[in-house]
C-alpha cells in the first residue's frame, strides 16, 4: 500500500524488528480527501484515529494505482510490513488481502489500540515497536525459504524465470506458484514487475538518466515496454511523472533503508 503523499512521517523500527517490518508511517490531521495507492507487494496494518473512535485494518497490496477514500482531520497510523512478512502478526491469509482489506482481530488489535492513545506523542513508534516486539515474544517468527526467494528477487533487475525461483525454493514449480501466492498475496512472475516497477519509480526521483537508459537497466525490453508496463502499475507514463508528477514518498532520511530492495 504506496503512498503517494509527501505529508507523511515516516520511521524506521527497532532493529530486531527490520527482517519483518518495513517502517512506520503517520499522517497527523490528514487534509486530503483520497490517498493514493501504488503496488509494492506489502502489506500494510492502518491505524484510523477519529473524533468518535479508531479502527485498525489490514489492507493488501494492489496490483494496480488506487484511490482510497479519506476522513479529513483524522490520523492515520501505519505499518508496513515487508513482503511475506506479515504472517507474523496476523492471522490472515494475505492471499485473500490482495486489492482487499480486512479488520485487524486478537491481541494485535488491543495492543494497538493501547498504543495510539497518545498519536501525537513523541514516542508513538517507540510504542508500536514495543507492540509488536511482545507479540513476537509471545510467537517466535516461522521461518521459510520463501523469504530467501523474495529476497533474492530483491536484488535482481531483471525478471528472473518461475522455474529458476522454484529451484531456489526446492519444490516443483506448481507447488512453489502455489505457496508463494499464499505468502505474498501476487504470483511469483506479477511480484517481480511490480518490484521492478517500483525500482523503475525510484530510479525516476533520483537518477538523471533518460528514460530509454532507465528501460535498460532494469531489463526492459524497450523504452515502449517500460512505458506501457509503467502505465499499468501507476495509470500515468514516466515521462509525465518525471516532469513533475509527484508519485513515490521520498525517504532519503531512512538512511539507505533497503535500497537493495527499492520496495520503497
Amino acid at each position: 500500500m504506496e503512498s503517494t503523499s509527501k505529508e507523511t512521517q515516516v520511521s524506521l523500527p527497532a532493529l530486531a524488528l527490520r527482517p519483518f517490518v518495513s517502517h512506520y508511517w503517520l499522517s497527523l490531521n490528514n487534509q486530503e480527501k483520497v490517498h493514493g495507492v501504488l503496488p509494492d507487494g506489502a502489506v500494510d496494518v492502518v491505524v484510523e484515529i477519529g473524533k468518535a473512535d479508531c479502527q485498525v485494518n489490514i489492507f493488501g497490496t494492489t496490483t494496480s494505482r488506487a484511490e482510497l477514500p479519506l476522513d479529513i482531520g483524522t490520523h492515520y497510523l501505519g505499518i508496513r510490513f515487508k513482503p511475506g512478512q506479515s504472517r507474523h502478526f496476523v492471522d490472515v491469509r494475505v492471499s485473500e488481502l490482495t486489492n482487499a482489506v480486512q479488520p485487524v482481530e486478537g491481541d494485535l488489535l488491543e495492543g494497538l489500540s493501547n498504543a495510539v492513545e497518545c498519536v501525537a506523542c513523541s514516542h508513538l513508534f517507540a510504542r508500536l515497536d514495543g507492540v509488536l516486539l511482545t507479540h513476537l515474544n509471545r510467537q517466535a517468527p516461522r521461518r521459510s525459504r520463501m523469504d530467501d526467494v523474495i529476497r533474492y528477487l530483491g536484488t535482481c533487475h531483471d525478471l528472473v524465470p518461475v522455474s529458476e525461483l522454484a529451484d531456489i525454493y526446492g519444490k516443483s514449480r506448481r507447488q512453489f506458484e502455489r505457496h508463494f501466492v499464499e505468502v505474498v498475496g501476487l504470483s511469483p512472475k506479477l511480484f517481480t514487475q511490480v518490484i521492478r516497477f517500483q525500482k523503475a519509480a525510484w530510479m525516476l526521483a533520483h537518477s538523471p538518466l533518460p528514460l530509454a537508459q532507465v528501460a535498460v537497466a532494469l531489463g526492459y525490453t524497450d523504452q515502449s515496454h517500460f512505458t506501457h508496463e509503467f502505465v499499468r502499475f501507476y495509470g500515468e507514463s514516466p515521462s509525465r511523472v518525471r516532469r513533475g508528477v509527484a508519485f513515490v514518498q521520498d525517504r532519503e532520511h531512512l538512511v539507505n533503508h533497503d535500497k537493495s530492495s527499492i520496495l520503497i
